[in-house]
């Protein structure tokens, strides 16, 4: 079989669920098959259920399949095959991987899930033709994975990768690794839930004490506090957002990638508030640098993203060669760019109302730099600032994703709109350059603009 045609295994083994895929060499998911982990009986067994299962769904058989990753929440050995230590796999065995090559007769590679995560994310995600990458992803813990020229690091002890890890805090609050200071004791969703409950033992109030006090503090539940203004929410959120940002600086540092990626449960639920945060940090960096071009993004894979690595590392080993769909052979770019995006025509503009390409809409709105058309949702601007006449950095966030070079604003009919001082300071540090317009000329303006561009419209005063 060629290498074009050839046909992977990827298998994601969770603490509560198996989700098995079946990819292309140029990452297509042919099927997936997802499996509640049954605490009883082998977790062999559930993962060769599941592989059979996906490979039915595939309508294929395990004859046309040149590989198989294997990704486990734990410390592996790559080389020997072998789970180490995997404190959320109570039925796990050591030798895992052996097991289901019984089964199985294919190379079959074994990885640490969050590792294989960010080389999902190089592969077919936010670092699609991006040769040097970390990756950060914000859960109960926190996990990364690095990718140099395509390849994922594993380190001479597979310790590579294990961000959450690193100490930034000498003696600080104690790590369940058991050491001190670590990332993941400063700014997982862990050492979250311990500030809301230090904080509420203090005499502080929130909307999470409930939550909190039972240690059932989700990711969703820190968005809605945040979107309500809590005040004790923001205040620890704003504090991760500090240590999330001096972390990815520690990594330029010592890494010096080309981009590093944040992803997980709290970055997706809360990543509208704690990316403004994290660039503002990584733009202060006062050590000087030959070039500024690090560029910081969102996961865009979610669930798929572990799978899909674990497909990834069976292809990259089974190839010996980095990724063809995003990489050239020397390396690092593209092979082809990326068409430019077609923007939508602001036909015209009236109090309360905009046509845009034809279609009217009464509502504020904004398009970002890959030509997407959004409704305004207001209630950020009204929670923070009690008006939707302000404009902060969380909400600019959502408007220039995608990177454009001009934000056209239009600041209303009477030009009621302003942006605080912060999101000035944001846009300054995202290399943004911005127009602060009456609505009617912010509209001729966005029509006129070459190159990567981005609209934000208020269509009443």
């Amino acid at each position: 079989m060629s290498a074009d045609r050839s046909l992977y295994l990827g298998v994601d083994v969770g603490g509560t669920k198996i989700l098995a895929v079946v990819a292309t060499a140029e990452g297509e998911i042919l099927g997936r098959k997802k499996l509640r982990v049954a605490r009883e009986g082998s977790l062999g067994d559930q993962i060769a259920a599941a592989v059979s299962e996906v490979l039915a769904k595939a309508g294929t058989t395990v004859g046309e399949v040149a590989g198989m990753g294997l990704a486990v929440p734990a410390v592996v050995d790559s080389r020997a095959g072998l789970v180490v230590h995997a404190p959320n796999l109570s039925n796990a065995d050591a030798h895992l991987r052996d097991q289901l090559a019984e089964r199985f007769p294919v190379p079959i590679f074994l990885g640490n899930d969050v590792n294989l995560g960010t080389l999902a994310e190089v592969w077919r995600g936010a670092g699609r033709g991006v040769a040097n990458v970390v990756g950060i992803f914000v859960g109960t813990g926190v996990g990364g994975g690095v990718v140099l020229g395509g390849r994922l690091l594993a380190g001479s002890e597979d310790q590579a990768g294990e961000i959450g890890h690193m100490v930034v805090s000498v003696d600080g609050p104690r790590c369940g690794c058991g050491n001190a200071g670590c990332f993941e004791a400063l700014a997982s969703r862990t050492a979250i839930e311990r500030e809301l409950r230090e904080g509420l033992a203090a005499g502080r109030t929130s909307s999470l004490r409930e939550a909190a006090e039972t240690g059932r503090v989700g990711s969703g539940m820190l968005a809605e506090a945040l979107g309500a203004g809590d005040e004790l929410t923001t205040e620890i959120m704003t504090r991760v957002g500090h240590y999330l940002g001096q972390g990815v600086v520690s990594l330029r540092h010592i890494v010096d990638p080309d981009m590093v990626i944040l992803g997980g449960g709290v970055m997706e639920a809360c990543g509208d508030f704690l990316m403004p945060l994290i660039e503002a940090e990584v733009r202060g960096d006062h050590l000087r640098r030959s070039r500024d071009v690090l560029r910081l993004a969102l996961s865009e894979l979610g669930d798929d993203a572990v799978a899909l690595g674990a497909a990834a590392l069976a292809h990259a080993e089974t190839s010996g060669q980095p990724f063809r769909p995003t990489q050239t052979e020397e390396g690092g770019c593209p092979a082809e760019a990326d068409p430019a995006p077609t923007y939508p025509h602001l036909d015209s503009v009236s109090f309360g109302a905009a046509v845009v390409n034809g279609k009217e809409l009464a509502t504020d709105l904004y398009i970002r730099a890959g030509g997407k058309l959004k409704a305004r949702k207001k209630k950020l601007a009204r929670g923070r600032y009690g008006t939707s006449h302000v404009l902060g950095p969380e909400e600019l966030a959502k408007v220039i994703k995608g990177g454009p070079s001009l934000l056209i604003i239009g600041a209303g009919f009477q030009e009621m709109v302003r942006l605080t001082e912060d999101a000035e300071a944001f846009l300054r540090a995202q290399g943004v350059r911005w127009e602060l317009l009456p609505t009617p000329e912010a509209a001729e303006a966005f029509n006129a603009a070459e190159g990567p561009k981005a609209l934000f419209m208020h269509v009443t005063c």
